[in-house]
């Protein structure tokens, strides 16, 4: 794989007969799989065999390169003044020793770093591996509620059996009262489900998550935020296919807009999650709720597009991976939010809110639109409760109008 990013002999003779020389065939196929191109990665090899020169003019063997040697090797690249070919100061220097040892944890050349675990108390541990069993829930929802735990155990203490009503709504009303709205609701959706735990192990009394104060918030109240159909059409268009970041966000976004699916639905989507032959996919939703949707054929063919054209060769099995090396899965649903707000930019549009829920919402509101039944968008939405997918019927105005009461005008019949 040398071959590919030297061209010289002569350049590739030099790199095989430095201190390192014998890991860099391998290197150099790790960074053709990971997706660097040509120049890239010759500067990242110029950077491997620069830490194996200066490893072995100070002594240092292989076995003993890590952290530490790296940061120091780091600071001698600003200031280096070797004499051999591949001394140099730019970036690729520190990048390339740093992937070097990277893939060399991953192949077993060094060990991997022992990595310690956070400290966590042990109700909170027991508390987590609960929700991942019985609730199903996914390990974003659990960063959200286990520091809340955390902080709940920190003012009341872990002797469950002294926790009563008061204490508990006290220091709900304290926490709640230095954050938003979001914020507070999590708050008591984590200490409801805290308490449930500890109910169910029979460490405190059950009517103790009657407890729980409900943050007063009218969920029929607001308009769901969504764009209209022209507005969806402009978002599309201004993804171009004929390239690697058009046409990726463009299947991104038509599946968002047209099935309603959510960020983490679409990172989390595996090549084997499509069913070309029956035209659907299959969405893991909250609690590991398993769902076969339809795939339309505007979606699927931007998906084709994009796997067959665009999609870097690799043995990941998500769909839709980074654009830049290391190719890999994206890190987070933050992302595919980061394609709809980078969308909205482009195609000049006021967007309502700049996430990718936004696109879910309106897919729901253009199926009611379309005449689709409530229960049937719920379905497509996957929701549990009906309330839910009754959020979108308030912008169905020409039906509301049929059903609405005139305005009682001044002496008319009473109400």
């Amino acid at each position: 794989m040398l071959e590919f990013y030297v061209e010289s002999e002569f350049k590739r003779c030099q790199l095989r007969q430095c201190p390192l020389g014998p890991h860099l065939q391998g290197f150099a196929e790790w960074l053709r799989s990971a997706g660097y191109k040509r120049r890239p990665g010759q500067l990242l090899l110029r950077g491997a065999a620069h830490l194996g020169h200066w490893a072995a003019t100070r002594g240092v063997r292989m076995g003993g390169i890590d952290d530490g040697v790296l940061a120091t090797f780091a600071r001698h690249v600003s200031s280096c003044r070797c004499t051999h070919p591949f001394a140099g100061r730019d970036r690729y220097h520190r990048e390339g020793a740093a992937h070097l040892f990277t893939h060399w944890q991953r192949v077993g050349v060094v060990p991997s770093p022992t990595t310690v675990p956070e400290a966590v108390p042990p109700l909170v541990a027991q508390f987590s591996a609960w929700m991942r069993q019985h609730r199903g829930v996914r390990e974003s929802t659990l960063g959200n509620y286990v520091p809340l735990v955390q902080e709940f155990l920190a003012a009341l203490g872990d002797e469950a059996a002294a926790y009563d009503a008061a204490r508990v709504r006290a220091f709900i009303l304290t926490r709640a009262s230095r954050s938003g709205l979001s914020r507070a609701k999590s708050l008591v959706n984590a200490l409801r489900m805290f308490l449930r735990f500890l109910a169910v192990g029979g460490v405190c009394p059950a009517d103790l998550v009657a407890a729980v104060p409900t943050i007063a918030h009218w969920k029929l109240a607001a308009l769901p935020r969504y764009l209209p159909a022209p507005d969806i059409e402009r978002l599309v268009a201004a993804c171009p296919p004929a390239t690697p970041s058009g046409a990726r966000d463009r299947a991104v976004i038509l599946l968002l807009a047209r099935l309603g699916l959510r960020a983490g639905d679409v990172r989390e989507l595996r090549l084997n999650d499509i069913d070309w032959a029956r035209g659907r996919l299959r969405v893991m939703g909250k609690g590991r709720c398993e769902t076969w949707l339809p795939l339309p054929q505007e979606a699927g063919d931007a998906v084709l597009h994009y796997l067959t054209r665009f999609r870097p060769a690799t043995e990941d099995n998500h769909a839709f991976l980074r654009l830049y090396a290391p190719v890999g899965p994206l890190p987070s649903s933050g992302p595919i939010s980061k394609v709809v707000r980078r969308a909205l930019e482009r195609a000049g549009i006021a967007a309502p809110s700049q996430g990718a829920h936004v696109l879910r919402h309106s897919a729901a509101t253009a199926l009611l639109r379309e005449g689709v039944a409530l229960d049937v968008i719920g379905a497509v939405l996957r929701h549990r409760c009906v309330e839910s997918t009754a959020h979108y019927a308030k912008v169905d105005v020409a039906h509301l109008r049929a059903v609405a009461q005139p305005w009682p005008t001044a002496g008319g019949a009473p109400c």
